[in-house]
């Protein structure tokens, strides 16, 4: 198991009057990492979505933004698998500024899959189960950090010093 990863150059048109990479930037390089994955099994996104039956939209996404990008840097894009679920599934996505691999943003896209005549969930299909398996998955801490916006998340039903106090009711 490996993440894939692809190189993106900051280009004119994704920057902003500040002379950074414009936010909704990063969902498009995230997504350049997914279509260049299938690419890379030999598939068209097309096709793929042909040969699985379904369609694959995509129901949530959330991107923390840590450093800024600017034109012409080069970026590495780094996707993994954070969840597998029955009818969805999760991607997790990592933007390093190169050669020195500084952190500039992170986040996940989840993707629901659907029948195409109803667009009622269905399950994942087992080519793409078998495709996804093969992603290293990102580690615990890291999803958990993306998830809760750059801190970790408490654990379910921990309560801890950093979380607030409820005040009294009169």
């Amino acid at each position: 198991m490996a993440a894939f990863v692809i190189e993106q150059r900051v280009a004119w048109s994704d920057i902003d009057l500040a002379g950074i990479v414009y936010f909704p930037r990063y969902f498009s390089y995230f997504e350049n990492a997914e279509l260049e994955w299938i690419r890379r099994q030999g598939l068209s996104y097309e096709g793929f979505l042909d040969e699985i039956g379904v369609w694959m939209p995509r129901v949530a996404c959330h991107s923390n933004f840590r450093a800024p990008a600017k034109l012409a840097e080069l970026l590495s894009i780094e996707m993994r698998l954070d969840r597998l679920g029955k009818t969805s599934f999760t991607l997790g996505f990592d933007a390093f500024r190169l050669p020195e691999r500084t952190s500039i943003a992170d986040g996940y896209i989840v993707v629901a899959t659907v029948e195409r005549e109803t667009f009622r969930p269905t399950l994942v299909p087992e080519r793409l189960v078998q495709l996804l398996s093969e992603l290293e998955p990102r580690s615990p801490e890291l999803a958990k950090t993306a998830a809760a916006g750059g801190r970790l998340l408490p654990e379910r039903g921990a309560r801890g010093a950093s979380e607030p106090k409820r005040r009294a009711s009169n």
